[in-house]
């Protein structure tokens, strides 16, 4: 995850670097970024020695010149890869991407994509006053989940569990039997367990769930856990095992054990996926939300805009 004051290092990995050349794209009066202009940064942000390192086994590459020009290929590569992930003329990618340049399209400061970039930068505190960078994200999240699982037809439902809650019961128990009746499991909260200090959600955020016709137990339901912050990878293990919060908060366990997921507004990197999947179950990182949840909702739509209008001013009236 990118630092956005500085450069990364030329050690990091393509998709820091990528996010990097997005970044300056958003920054730039032009709206534009090109693979020049990103060694010249790279060059200024770090030590030519740094930038060698990174290729020491690379034995095609001799030079600094050369491994400056290999780590802009890998950038640009990736940002190939996620207009791809997002489907090329789905236009839920929000930048154009040419063999050496980068450039914001049309609009693309209202995408879904864009938010989700500026509050993996940024965090979720950088929006306008009032509004909650993390709550919005949730309500994003519960969407993709939905859409994830089929959405349409009317048999997939997807709630924020996540506190403070605004739709469901504001106490955890009253939440959860709200939950239960919902789903048709679980038979409402287990009684007699005590409430812990920080109980509150019991690290649960988003709750999904396909419903069969006959509306009887035992259908496919989804867990799910929200982090925005750069310590989310220390996160990724805080909900536990759906058996063990069944178990423990439920009255009765569902018939078939949820599955778990785990959602983030950053483009995780490949050497980090197989085992932020493992831990976390079914990975949803920016690219995979911005293509479930970019359409549809204008109300919620409406707010990650406005998040991202404000965040955009402050970004680009710091660097003017």
């Amino acid at each position: 995850m990118i630092q956005p004051d500085a450069v990364p290092e030329a050690t990091a990995p393509p998709e820091y670097h990528a996010d990097f050349l997005e970044l300056c794209t958003l920054r730039s009066e032009k709206r534009s970024f090109s693979a020049q202009e990103y060694i010249r940064d790279l060059r200024i942000g770090n030590a030519a020695e740094t930038i060698a390192d990174a290729n020491d086994d690379d034995a095609d590459l001799d030079g600094d010149e050369e491994a400056e020009e290999d780590l802009a290929q890998q950038a640009f590569d990736e940002l190939d890869e996620r207009l791809r992930n997002l489907g090329p003329s789905s236009g839920q990618y929000p930048f154009e991407v040419a063999s050496n340049t980068v450039a914001l399209r049309d609009g693309g400061d209202e995408s879904l994509y864009t938010f989700l970039a500026l509050l993996s930068w940024f965090g979720k505190d950088a929006g306008p006053e009032g509004m909650d960078g993390e709550k919005i994200f949730e309500d994003v999240c519960a969407r993709a989940a939905h859409a994830y699982l089929g959405g349409t037809g009317g048999r997939v439902t997807s709630v924020v569990f996540g506190f403070p809650r605004r739709v469901l019961p504001k106490g955890f128990a009253s939440a959860l039997d709200s939950l239960c009746k919902s789903m048709g499991e679980g038979g409402g909260h287990r009684k007699g367990r005590a409430k812990l200090p920080d109980q509150k959600d019991g690290k649960l955020d988003i709750v999904s769930w396909i419903e069969f016709h006959d509306r009887r137990q035992g259908k496919l339901i989804s867990f799910g856990q929200c982090a925005t912050g750069r310590n989310w990878d220390k996160k990724i293990s805080d909900l536990p095992p759906p058996d063990r919060w069944c178990g423990y908060w439920m009255a009765d366990t569902p018939t078939a054990l949820p599955v778990r997921s785990f959602f983030v507004p950053h483009r995780i990197d490949r050497d980090s996926w197989s085992y932020s999947s493992f831990f976390g179950g079914i990975l949803y990182d920016r690219c995979r939300i911005a293509s479930l949840a970019s359409g549809g909702d204008e109300p919620l739509r409406i707010q990650w805009v406005e998040w991202s209008a404000h965040v955009l001013r402050v970004m680009r009236g710091a660097t003017s």
